[in-house]
């Protein structure tokens, strides 16, 4: 065997240089020009294991393998990575096809490739390598695993909130312009047709756009990049659906220059076999697409998609009410109506995005162009339970449970006796655990009302809802344009750069979505009813349509459009140098933000109807960074960048359901980062170690609450927020033999606040400022990820096409998201000092498997599948995040003043225990 290969491997290195003049059709062409491929490296598992550079031409060599089944994989610099199948008969040629090659449009010259090296290789000789090539993308073990294994500990990487991440479709932003949160559920469902993904880390140049301090991704969708296929899809899972069912069709680039995509998914669940109970799921999936390439250099393409969903959400609670019922994953949205579950909480949505997009590339392959145009629109909706004059219905209201008897209550007004009764009632009574929905029913319809206006005049006769469900819209449209463009001037000069512009209207407002059993809403303020019952106008939700009486689908209580616009220009250039590849990059972002009010509110007649003013930023960026090559399997790299970036709507607006009032002097927010990381590439070992640090400054926060203290609706208004992100990461994957590999990731990290922020709080009912003073977060800890978390792993590939794997994972240091109000001078005077420190979630482990196997029926069709068991330990006590609740009980004192007594205790949420995902794929 050993004679066979050398053999192999003399003939093969010679055909690199001689099978480029064969007359023969070349076996590897680039899929959009027909041109033959050079310096293909195949990749060749089976009876002979080898890794090697291939010319034109390798038909021949391919011949000389031995009989046996084949895994090839064929690679270059600047395309996608592609794998085959073999089945070789003895002194059989190799009856391969022509394969074509994929250019990577997002990645350049392929900066973002695997290096290959054959373990003939020395380092002198990996190091006459032209161009330093490194991979920190999708495929990083680090970032695979912060992706995959380290999700369900809701791991945020570096402790970054969303919208310090960038989402991209085909090269248009897709971060929510109101949250700045990434919008991944618009495309749900459709894995076979978002696979194409280019991913950068901390401002690395990515051609679709200059970058975030986070991960930046751009989903690529477009149809001639898809191979020619037929994909069906069949789930199994007890997550939060049940089943999935997924068609695929891609025609592949076809003779007269058209290509054609789409993709159908269908996910359901009853809720009956989801982990919690109450979360059903029903939901489509959708995406249709067509290229037409116009010539050599142009092509056109139109995409459309969108993923109707409609599923119930489950929502944290204390542990206190978890304990009462025996499960960490007891869902307070839920009760029984007509002998079913029925969910409070539902959240249904239909965005579809239609897309066209225009691509140039010169013949020589030295100017890539690409331009799309975007437009979203839909409804995005989420119900919720209202009541006015009547007792809260949610099962685990405080005064339900047995601690508003005991640590809750006054000190002198203890009752124990309560507390024994109601903890028995709620471990044996339903109506008493859940929402009571026959009595919400019961309740409507005996109101029988008579209403009538301020002076006397009757407005509606019947069934008033005391109890209602309504549907909080979030309805967005939006127009988008990216142009980028990426050009070679000279080998070892790469330019990208581009604009883009955003502009989206967010439709907020309520809609009544069921009267249980009622026949009318009356549409008035109810908190400024209590609060100036005797001026009738100070109630009216809209002084020019007063004392509205409203029916299911009518739109009530508030209403409003928040308008956002942003463009950017940059610009980067990377130097291709021997041993060093360099790059520098700089950004101006303008964003404006408007409100407009659809309602003349009583409370505010002067600042809640039209056009708010203009609030404008304008926003510069600059980066810069180096990757310099010790030899061809290791590296030194480093990358450092200044970011300015404007709030976001919902944190630059006070109060917007009520007035257009935004914080005082609104600020960018001011973002350092920098980092330095070792990479090593070897045959048997990948990875990589970072360590970081990021400074984030001048962040603002709003939030709304009800003060007890009070007895109003407040808002707190958080400005100055600054935060300093420290660690290290690294992730390695090691070929301990041709068959097994082992996979190592850690993350440690310190998150914390750096300095002692400013607030005002006002009262929303009279926009009255009640307190301005400072907020003591400086060196507490960052919440809503786990600082610490690590995953070691073993997958086994055997030769009969199948793989099994195990990952013991560990999570903490995770803490809870603060209350502001608890850390003010009032909290701290008036509050005992062991709330100050926010509460460390408890450390845990978990375990996963996952196999998956391969079938070839015949030539081109294959049937997968892959099976996922999470938490084979079954875990149940693992905290995955939680939140200070913003309330606080309080007491009167012997002045008669209100005075802060006790915080209302945290809510959490855990991971799963044991779930599984069961997946089988027919490709043909």
């Amino acid at each position: 065997m050993n004679k066979l290969i050398t053999v192999l491997a003399c003939t093969l290195t010679f055909a690199s240089v001689g099978l480029g003049q064969t007359t023969g059709e070349p076996l590897v062409i680039d899929s959009q020009s027909g041109k033959p491929v050079a310096k293909v490296h195949v990749s060749i598992y089976g009876p002979v294991a080898k890794k090697m550079l291939l010319g034109q031409d390798a038909r021949s060599v391919l011949a000389l393998l031995p009989k046996g089944r084949y895994t090839l994989t064929f690679s270059a610099e600047g395309y996608e990575t592609k794998q085959i199948e073999l089945v070789k008969q003895e002194n059989e040629a190799s009856g391969l096809k022509q394969l074509k090659l994929v250019a990577l449009r997002e990645g350049g010259n392929g900066r973002y490739d695997d290096l290959i090296v054959s373990e003939e290789d020395g380092n002198e000789a990996a190091g006459m390598q032209d161009r330093v090539t490194l991979l920190t993308s999708s495929r990083d073990p680090f970032l695979s695993a912060s992706g995959y294994v380290f999700s369900t500990a809701r791991f945020r990487n570096r402790g970054y909130d969303s919208q310090y991440n960038e989402q991209m479709l085909n090269g248009i932003g897709m971060n929510d312009l109101n949250s700045g949160y990434s919008a991944w559920s618009l495309w749900g469902g459709l894995n076979d047709v978002t696979r194409q993904q280019q991913t950068s880390q901390s401002f690395e140049p990515i051609v679709s756009g200059f970058g975030a301090v986070g991960v930046t991704n751009n989903v690529t969708t477009r149809p001639s990049m898809f191979g020619a296929q037929h994909r069906l899809t069949y789930s199994n899972s007890n997550r939060t659906y049940s089943n999935r069912f997924a068609y695929t069709y891609a025609s592949g680039e076809r003779k007269d220059g058209w290509s054609f995509a789409a993709s159908v998914a269908r996910r359901i669940g009853n809720g009956q076999y989801s982990y919690v109970r109450g979360q059903y799921y029903d939901a489509w999936s959708y995406f249709l697409g067509v290229e037409k390439k116009l010539d050599e250099m142009n092509s056109l393409s139109l995409i459309a998609l969108g993923a109707p969903t409609r599923r119930g959400v489950a929502s944290a609670t204390t542990q206190e009410v978890y304990d009462l019922v025996g499960s960490n994953f007891y869902n307070p949205n839920i009760g029984r109506q007509g002998g079913k579950w029925r969910n409070a909480r539902e959240r249904r949505n239909h965005e579809p995005i239609v897309q066209l997009s225009h691509y140039f590339s010169n013949l020589e392959k030295t100017l890539n162009i690409n331009t799309t145009f975007s437009y979203r629109f839909g409804k995005n909706a989420y119900s919720s339970l209202n009541w006015y004059n009547a007792p809260d219905p949610r099962a685990d209201y405080y005064r339900y449970l047995p601690s508003y008897f005991t640590r809750m209550a006054d000190p002198n007004s203890q009752d124990g006796d309560a507390a024994a009764i109601y903890e028995e009632l709620w471990k044996s009574d339903p109506n008493v655990r859940y929402i009571n929905w026959d009595r919400l029913y019961e309740v409507n319809r005996g109101n029988l009302t008579t209403v009538k206006d301020a002076s006397g005049r009757t407005l509606a006769t019947g069934r008033k809802a005391l109890y209602m469900i309504e549907d909080r819209h979030t309805d967005q449209r939006e127009f988008a344009w990216a142009t980028s463009a990426n050009w070679l001037p000279k080998s070892w000069l790469e330019i990208t750069g581009g604009a883009n512009f955003r502009h989206n209207r967010t439709a907020n407002y309520a809609e009544v979505g069921d009267l249980l059993g009622a026949d009318f809403v009356y549409d008035i303020d109810k908190f400024a009813e209590r609060d100036f019952g005797g001026d009738a106008t100070k109630s009216q939700v809209d002084l020019l349509h007063p004392d509205r009486i409203v029916q299911k689908g009518d739109r009530f209580s508030y209403d409003y459009t928040a308008q956002s616009y942003r463009y950017q220009m940059w610009a980067n250039a990377t130097y291709h140098l021997t041993r060093l590849d360099a790059y520098t990059g700089i950004s101006y972002t303008h964003t404006g933000m408007q409100r407009e009010g659809h309602q003349k509110r009583g409370l505010f007649p002067d600042n809640s109807y039209g056009l708010s003013d203009r609030v404008k930023f304008n926003d510069l960026g600059v980066k810069a960074g180096a990757t310099y090559k010790l030899n061809g399997h290791h590296y030194l790299q480093s990358n450092v960048a200044y970011l300015e970036q404007a709030p976001t709507f919902q944190n630059l607006f006070i109060s917007p359901r009520t007035r257009d009032s935004y914080i005082e002097d609104p600020k960018s927010e001011k973002i350092f980062s920098a980092e330095a990381s070792y990479l090593v590439r070897l045959p048997w070992l990948r990875g990589r170690v970072t360590a970081f640090y990021t400074h984030i400054a001048d962040h603002t926060r709003s939030m709304s609450f009800y003060d007890d203290s009070r007895a109003s609706f407040s808002n707190y208004i958080i400005t100055g927020i600054a935060t300093r992100h420290l660690g290290a990461e690294a992730g390695f994957e090691v070929k301990i033999s041709p068959t097994l590999t082992a996979n190592a990731a850690l993350a440690l990290g310190q998150y914390q606040y750096a300095n002692n922020p400013s607030y005002i709080q006002s009262i929303d009912n009279s926009n009255e400022i009640v307190d301005r003073d400072r907020i003591y977060w400086k060196g507490l800890n960052v919440s809503g990820t786990p600082q610490t978390a690590a995953t070691l792993g073993l997958t086994y590939y055997s030769p009969w096409y199948a793989n099994f794997g195990i990952n013991a994972n560990y999570f903490g240091r995770n803490f809870v998201s603060m209350s502001p109000v608890i850390r003010t001078d009032r909290g701290r005077t008036s509050l005992d000092y062991n709330y100050i420190l926010p509460e460390q979630l408890r450390d845990g482990f978990t375990v996963d498997l996952f196999a998956s196997y391969s079938w070839r029926i015949t030539y081109g069709t294959y049937l997968r599948f892959n099976l996922s068991v999470s938490n084979v330990l079954n875990n149940r006590s693992l905290p995955n995040g939680g939140y200070e609740q913003l309330r606080i009980r309080t007491i009167r004192a012997t002045d008669g003043t209100q005075q802060l007594y006790r915080p209302f205790d945290t809510k959490l949420s855990y991971v799963y225990g044991t779930t599984f995902f069961f997946n089988t794929t027919l490709q043909f």
